[in-house]
């Protein structure tokens, strides 16, 4: 492991970002997102995708400094193209619209198209969250990233489909990050580079047996062929999270008018949901009363093998104190993969070894 300020890897990941043909502003805003994934422990959505974007943007799935339009509008809707720019650019413009929108409706839905890969969700209902609001958003992939199988079955139908909440609360916010599945593919990822394995019960090889190898489950190259992901729930449960799977890509995708059934060009399909508690119970009684919720969730006492009741979010955000205090772990076999990255688009990453 080596371990780098939070500072210095979005001074390395806006150049990098740059030179892969983002505006500098554009390329701040991914960069920063990045290493936000960092420190809150999302390292699978973090500063390790760098390499894989350089990749993308060669392959045309990625159009750096696309404009980003909204094609249909009523006073609380909206579908934005996000002109398969960085999805980050296009999600944060998603949160700015829907925030405006609920600010004079109440509530407010905002709907994606050709979405590039945004990251971490939490990132977008945090934001929405520390301007007072409610956020929901949920988040579908397109066909060739559908590892997850359907309750019962044996192929996959569907993706990892996560979703995502955020409140304001009179400190911070509470923030739910999770996917719709066991694990997420990122996850997998990763500890097929630390040469870790992941926790049982969560990935099936390519004959559909269980597996604990993430090796096991990329074919050649790393594609996303043979293996398979459970849904959320698995083994006994595994409807909860194949149901919930369904609803985002209901939402994130069918209701924008996409055809969950076939590839697209596009990677996510996103829905955001933002509900300003001004127009309800107001938000100043809001967030008092979720600081009580939160605070009576928290009053517990912790059962056998837990030391404290915390609510979502809470270990994300101590982690982001600590690493902004002591520094980011990059495993070796990442950053070679950064820095190799690095080189072909001309950007020094001297700066990332010292």
């Amino acid at each position: 492991m080596k371990v780098f300020s939070a500072d210095r890897l979005r001074e390395f990941g806006t150049e990098f970002i740059a030179a892969c043909g983002a505006p500098p502003a554009e390329a701040l805003v991914v960069a920063d997102h990045l290493v936000e994934s960092n420190l809150m422990g999302y390292d699978s959505h973090g500063i390790i995708r760098c390499a894989e974007y350089l990749t993308c943007v060669r392959d045309g799935r990625v159009k750096p400094g696309a404009p980003i339009t909204v094609i249909k509008e009523s006073p609380s809707t909206a579908i934005v193209n996000c002109g398969l720019n960085f999805g980050q650019v296009g999600a944060n413009r998603m949160v700015d619209i829907g925030c405006e929108k609920a600010r004079a409706s109440g509530i407010a839905c905002v709907l994606s198209k050709n979405c590039f890969h945004v990251g971490r969700l939490g990132s977008y209902v945090q934001k929405v969250a520390e301007r007072g609001m409610f956020g929901l958003l949920t988040c579908n992939s397109r066909q060739k990233f559908h590892v997850v199988v359907p309750w019962g079955g044996r192929d996959g139908r569907l993706g990892t489909n996560p979703l995502a909440f955020g409140a304001p609360t009179k400190g911070r916010p509470v923030v739910l990050d999770m996917s719709t599945c066991m694990i997420a593919a990122g996850k997998i990822a990763l500890a097929r580079e630390e040469g870790k394995q992941v926790p049982e019960g969560c990935i099936q090889d390519g004959d559909g047996n269980p597996t604990t190898d993430p090796a096991t489950f990329y074919g050649p190259g790393m594609s996303l062929l043979g293996g398979t992901i459970l849904p959320f729930g698995a083994p006994n449960f595994g409807y909860k999270g194949y149901g919930l799977s369904m609803m985002v890509e209901m939402m994130g995708g069918i209701m924008s008018g996409e055809d969950g059934t076939v590839d697209h060009v596009r990677s996510n399909g996103l829905s955001l949901t933002v509900i300003n508690p001004d127009f309800f119970c107001g938000a100043d009684r809001f967030a008092e009363l979720v600081n009580r919720f939160c605070d009576y969730q928290m009053s517990s006492m912790p059962a056998q093998g837990f030391k404290e009741v915390v609510v979502p979010g809470t270990y994300d955000f101590r982690l982001r104190e600590k690493r902004l205090a002591e520094g980011i772990p990059i495993e070796e076999s990442v950053l070679q993969q950064i820095v190799a990255a690095a080189a072909e688009v001309g950007v020094r990453a001297g700066q990332l070894l010292c």
